[in-house]
């Protein structure tokens, strides 16, 4: 019998990497899966293997499936849509597109008109949140109405969405996506967003530049050279919109940066959203009150009746509370699995903390992101400590900057290391050349490992 691989496979494949305490019961938790669904999933990526084993058991088949380092790619090879993955993907092209033919669509999929009606229910229903409705325009085809505020704040949600979960899902959805736009478009756009909240400090959390990836997409000016847009500021007029986000000594920096990147091309009139949009990346979008002082209260108690910390400094905390608190309101209706905390380096004990810290937390935040967890955990376990006094760099990807002192600090007194910098992989060739630097290390899987195998990997934290 042919076994359809599909995303919730790829999903566990990559999730048992990381589960050698938990194994099933964590995937099933995480993935709001029942247990028996999950081990007819790991026997079906098992039968992928090699293994002659008879009669294994599912701890066999993990410990099988986890030393075999070609079988994500296998998988991907057979993987097919779920019915999930077909309603993400109408949405997504209605949004794009504002139409559909059906028997193309159809055809694409690989399934009957009757499969596509119902999955067109579900998109229909999912839509109508943003008070959006899909209609027939032609015995063939559909199209998408509403406002254009409502399609748009539709776009950015499920574009987001896509941007998280782009690499499990199936490659027809993401190389559509990339064939819509030029490489060259992808390049800079990421090298701009990537640059705009790492030198500007708005990578507090886990995902943001996807999120901000998405805005630009949706807000910016692609098409028409007429629209004026956040660059055609004067400085004075663009200081008196940023100078709460931007500190004084970074404000003509980045207004230079406007200028020359994509960021700058966010239509002036999309100027205030791309504000909140910043608010929210900061964990700042909503004033402090009662209410959130009475939670940041219970996540401190959280926080010490699952870990034994106590936060004594909480700067990051309301940040943290603020965002999941606006994440749990707004998104409830779109259900997103973030697995960027994979690319992190944990021991197992500490993995254990985050875990048991996520999932007591999703009982009020049903919508929180593990890597925010793990941020969490890290901040509220670390230490004051002594300056630096030696020479080492990073090489990151995902850390967010605000963790790099803490990093530093930590790796001081567990190494006797000083870090000059902390870099991202395509500037590690300019910093080679810098013969005071003897060590390199990172914390995260990097896909520059195979390139520049002298580079150390560490966990995370440094305790």
């Amino acid at each position: 019998m042919k076994i359809n691989i599909n995303t919730n496979h790829i999903r566990i494949c990559k999730l048992l990497e990381y589960t050698s305490y938990k194994t099933t019961d964590f995937i099933a938790e995480f993935l709001k899966m029942d247990k028996q669904n999950v081990n007819l999933y790991i026997k079906q990526i098992y039968s992928f293997t090699d293994s002659e084993e008879s009669k294994p058991t599912i701890q066999s088949m993990i410990n099988c499936i986890c030393k075999n380092t070609t079988l994500l790619g296998d998988l991907k090879k057979e993987q097919r849509f779920t019915k999930e993955n077909r309603v993400l993907y109408i949405i997504l092209i209605l949004l794009r597109d504002r139409y559909i033919n059906l028997n193309s669509l159809s055809s694409l999929l690989e399934v009957s008109r009757r499969v596509i009606g119902t999955d067109l229910a579900l998109a229909k229903e999912a839509l109508s949140i943003y008070d959006l409705d899909i209609n027939s325009s032609n015995a063939k085809g559909i199209s998408i109405s509403g406002s254009e505020k409502n399609l748009k704040l539709a776009s950015l949600s499920y574009l987001y969405k896509l941007f998280v979960e782009f690499e499990e899902l199936p490659t027809i959805i993401t190389k559509d996506y990339l064939d819509f736009f030029d490489e060259q478009f992808h390049i800079k756009l990421n090298k701009d967003v990537d640059t705009f909240i790492n030198e500007y400090s708005f990578d507090y959390f886990s995902q943001n530049k996807n999120l901000l990836k998405a805005f630009f997409i949706i807000y910016g000016n692609l098409a028409d050279p007429d629209e004026p847009t956040i660059d055609s500021l004067s400085f004075n007029e663009f200081k008196i919109y940023f100078k709460d986000f931007i500190g004084n000594q970074k404000l003509k920096s980045c207004y230079s940066f406007f200028k020359v990147s994509f960021i700058g091309k966010i239509l002036l009139k999309n100027l205030n959203i791309f504000l909140d949009t910043l608010k929210f990346c900061d964990g700042v979008l909503h004033e402090g009150g009662p209410s959130l002082s009475k939670e940041i209260n219970a996540v401190k108690a959280m926080v010490f009746k699952n870990l034994s910390l106590l936060i004594t400094k909480t700067n990051f905390l309301e940040k943290f509370v603020n965002k999941v608190s606006l994440a749990h309101d707004k998104s409830i209706p779109l259900k997103i699995c973030d697995l960027e905390f994979l690319r992190f380096n944990l021991p197992e004990e500490d993995r254990f903390k985050c875990v048991q810290l996520f999932f007591t937390l999703r009982k009020i935040y049903q919508n929180i992101q593990f890597s925010n967890v793990i941020f969490l955990y890290m901040w509220s376990s670390h230490e004051e400590s002594l300056s630096s006094v030696k020479n080492t760099l990073v090489v990151f990807d995902r850390i967010p900057t605000f963790l790099f002192p803490i990093i530093k600090n930590r790796f001081l007194l567990k190494e006797n290391m000083n870090i000059l910098n902390f870099i991202k992989a395509d500037e590690l060739e300019n910093y080679l050349s810098n013969s005071d630097i003897n060590c390199v290390i990172t914390f995260e899987k990097l896909n520059s490992d195979k390139e520049y195998p002298f580079i150390k990997a560490y966990t995370l934290p440094i305790l």
